[in-house]
């Protein structure tokens, strides 16, 4: 019984790692993004470190980048 329940914490574990980076969304300049979200913009994935709406995801602190990470799995 532990195997199996063992077994099943690591696929479920598997799992959500796998789907940290599903950008779905493309960006928008008119949307405020809140921690966490997560977005397409220039074919990469983009997770929002905090609040923000307008800004432009990019490398962190260049071009006012204050919001978004580069999501890496």
């Amino acid at each position: 019984m532990k195997k199996i329940i063992l077994f099943a914490c690591l696929i479920i574990g598997f799992a959500s790692c796998n789907k940290k980076c599903n950008c779905k969304k493309d960006w928008d300049s008119n949307v405020t993004y809140v921690k966490g979200n997560l977005v397409k913009y220039n074919g990469k994935c983009w997770e929002a470190a905090a609040q923000g709406r307008g800004i432009v995801p990019g490398p962190w602190m260049q071009n006012g980048n204050d919001i978004w990470h580069e999501c890496s799995q």
